[in-house]
Order: C-alpha cells, then structure tokens, then sequence
C-alpha cells in the first residue's frame, strides 16, 4: 500500500525540544493533541459510540447484524496518508501502552475536515487513552496548530490532565467495536503535516506516543469516512487484518 510519508522528525524536534510543545511544559512531541471524551470531545464523559448493532438479524459478508435482517457496513478504502506512532519519552516509558510501531495514524476526510482512524488500537480493550492530533505547517510558527484533545474512558480531569485544549462537538473521539476514530478540528484547507498521538496524563506529565514521521497532507489523495455509522468494513493495514467492525450502543 504507497504512503505518503516525510522524514521531518530530525528538524521538527529540534524545534520542539527548544520551544517545547507538550501540554505539561516538557518540550515532548506528544502534544500534537489527544483523544475526545463523550465520543463528541467534551470534557469529562467517555467516548461515544458511533452506532450500534440491531437485534433480530445475522451478519453476513461486508455486513453487520441489523434489525429484521442485514445492514451493510460501509467499505473503507485505504488511504495513502499514514503515520506510525513511536514512543517520544526520554525514557522510554510510552512503551507501557503498547509497543512502538502497532498502532498507525490513517488520515481521511469528511465534511471540511480531516478524520483520523487509530489502526491496531483495540477500543474494545477497555482502556483509557488520550488521543489526539494536530497539524504541523509546512512554515512553522507556530510548530503545531488545531490541536485538539479529548479522552477515551475518562474523564480530562482523570487521564487528559493540562490539554491545551478539549475538542467541541461534533470533533472528538468515536469508537465502533475495536476501532477508535478522531473527527478532528484540522480543516482540509490547511498543508502541513498531520499529526496523531495516544498518550497518558494522570497528572504526573505525559507519557505516550505520536506519529514522529508523519505524512503531508494531500487532499486529492485523502478518502473520505463517514462518522457515525453503524459498521464499516475495514481494509487490511500493517498492525491488523481489518474487517467488519460493529458499534454498540
């Protein structure tokens, strides 16, 4: 699958570690944004689900149980636009997550703004997360902009502590099934490079990771998505086998 990546990390974080562009002050990569609460991005709820599975139907191929019979899930296509996430700590301690390259970026559209799908993190795990994005001009200052935050199974106060800034309705973060996805405040009419970060702040400084190598943006190579839908089937990618994903209510 091509992907539209470029090697921007050495200059960028140079940048970031002398001006510094985490919440918290410590100059980390990590604050390109994080994830939304309430499935909407408002401060202290969890994240909404897109849909959910009806009653009284069987799934089926490129489908998903619906009621009285079948709902077809949307088909995702790929999208050329990825960034793999690695741990920024110092320490190393973003590795306490999941392990640095299982988790990607995948960059989409809808409606004006750019929608990014968190590949190989299973939403359905039960785990709280901060999510997050922003984009990075191709002219900086400033070094990152839109950056928006919103937590996944917490609340801000609890896992999104000093977030710049908690993502409005209808921006925030989504999950159907296993799938976790950020409609964000990044209009499409920006260049840059776009940013995606899952990571922790309980209080104590971040910890986490973020697409270090992110892809530039291409808007007449960016697929659309759709947010809000009862299932969609997802392509293959590098950190799972996609499939059919259902929402629950």
């Amino acid at each position: 699958m091509e992907r539209i990546v470029i090697c921007w990390i050495a200059a960028l974080a140079a940048l970031a570690l002398a001006m510094g562009c985490s919440s918290d002050g410590s100059g980390e990569m990590g604050t390109g944004g994080m994830a939304g609460s309430g499935g909407t991005g408002g401060a202290g709820g969890t994240a909404g689900s897109a849909g959910a599975a009806g009653e009284g139907g069987a799934a089926g191929e490129g489908g998903a149980a619906g009621v009285g019979g079948m709902v077809e899930a949307e088909e995702v296509p790929e999208t050329p636009l990825i960034g793999v996430l690695e741990d920024y700590t110092a320490d190393g301690s973003g590795e306490d997550l999941f392990p640095s390259g299982s988790v990607e970026a995948h960059w989409y559209q809808s409606e004006g703004f750019y929608v990014v799908l968190y590949r190989g993190f299973d939403a359905a795990a039960d785990e709280p997360i901060c999510a997050g994005n922003s984009i990075s001009p191709l002219m900086p200052p400033p070094l990152f902009d839109f950056i928006s935050n919103s937590p996944y199974l917490g609340t801000e106060e609890e896992i999104c502590v000093d977030a710049p800034k908690i993502a409005e309705a209808p921006a925030g973060v989504y999950s159907c099934g296993s799938l976790l996805y950020y409609v964000t405040e990044i209009p499409t009419t920006e260049d840059g490079f776009l940013v995606g970060t899952l990571e922790l702040n309980e209080g104590d400084g971040y910890v986490g990771q973020s697409t270090l190598r992110a892809p530039q943006t291409n808007l007449d190579r960016t697929p659309e998505f759709t947010p809000g839908l009862t299932a969609y089937n997802l392509p293959e990618s590098d950190v799972d086998e996609g499939g059919v994903v259902t929402c629950e209510e």
